[in-house]
């Protein structure tokens, strides 16, 4: 069976900006839930990085915990469903909004 698998990873920075999340979902094989949760444990580390900004800041993305894991029931295909939530007015006007 496949699982997806919704990650979060936040941004930690030495200056004083406020920090960034990614939400990042991965596809795992697994024969059940809690196997697929421990899939991805053993892979978020390696998501993790840090850099620099110019000179003087520091970005590191570290994981932060996983979201939620969702069972894929169909065979993956053109138009398999990897994921889905319910969400807020809040939320989706949150998402709807452009980045800047």
């Amino acid at each position: 069976m496949f699982y997806s698998v919704s990650l979060f990873y936040k941004s930690e920075r030495t200056d004083d900006e406020e920090p960034l999340w990614e939400e990042r979902i991965i596809l795992v094989s697994a024969l059940d839930e809690d196997e697929a949760e421990a899939k991805a444990l053993q892979l978020v580390k390696k998501n993790e990085a840090k850099y620099m900004v110019g000179n003087s800041v520091s970005v590191a993305w570290r994981f932060h915990q996983i979201e939620r894991v969702f069972l894929i029931d169909d065979d993956i295909q053109d138009g398999t469903e990897l994921f889905c939530r319910f969400l807020k007015d809040s939320e989706a006007q949150s998402l709807l909004a452009s980045f800047e």
